[in-house]
């Protein structure tokens, strides 16, 4: 681990470019949750809005969801992913408020970003809940203000207002058109370099039929992957 001393003042930002339905964002949130207490005092993480719907025009597909429980359930066993439960007019069909949720929390601080875009993802893939309604994006909110990390009476007020509408739609063009990123979740260093989708192992679809041909772990230890992230952004 770095032991570069760092100004209070001047801490260093790791930009996260991802789309909440997103799996592989939603593992990148399982991991960084459990090192970032090693970083919290030493460097920001910083959520930007990347959603699929700004370039495919609709939110994520139930077969594709379906898909992707069954490889991450190769990919990390320990990842809560169920299969979705309600009644399928129940399935989210935006996630545009979602994002503005987040944008409310990280205007919070590292912290309370982090855990309320953990609780977000998690109530899609762990709970199955649809969080592209008010009341479960205000109980999700609830729920990790009721934990310390948030203070919720601001983030009603703010996601009621609409405050962050604009920087969503500006984050979302920046990451797709200007920075042209991969689809995937995306780490932006300090010194500005990427990278997409880390510590996931090899995996191959047929492009004809959409299926998995094969997958291959990821051979080293994902959380030490994870820690050389961070600490390369300490070193800029």
């Amino acid at each position: 681990m770095s032991t570069a001393i760092i100004d209070p003042l001047h801490i260093p930002t790791v930009q996260i470019y991802s789309s909440i339905e997103d799996p592989y964002a939603y593992l990148a949130s399982f991991r960084l949750r459990r090192i970032f207490p090693e970083y919290q005092d030493r460097l920001r993480i910083f959520w930007r809005a990347l959603p699929l719907e700004y370039i495919t025009h609709s939110c994520v597909p139930q077969p594709q969801f379906e898909f992707d429980r069954l490889l991450f359930a190769q990919i990390e066993p320990a990842l809560q992913f169920k299969s979705w439960q309600q009644e399928m007019w129940c399935w989210p069909n935006t996630l545009w408020p979602a994002f503005e949720a987040l944008a409310c929390a990280q205007a919070q601080g590292t912290v309370a970003a982090m855990e309320y875009s953990w609780a977000l993802r998690y109530a899609f893939f762990g709970d199955g809940r649809c969080i592209a309604l008010r009341h479960e994006l205000l109980a999700i909110a609830e729920e990790v203000a009721n934990l310390g990390y948030l203070y919720y009476p601001r983030f009603q007020i703010e996601w009621d207002s609409g405050k962050y509408k604009r920087t969503v739609i500006a984050e979302s063009w920046q990451g797709w058109r200007q920075l042209n990123l991969p689809q995937g979740v995306t780490f932006i260093l300090p010194d500005g370099s990427q990278i997409t989708n880390p510590a996931i192992g090899n995996i191959k679809i047929d492009e004809q039929t959409g299926s998995l041909t094969s997958y291959t772990p990821f051979p080293k230890d994902p959380l030490e992957t994870y820690r050389s992230i961070l600490d390369r952004a300490l070193q800029n």
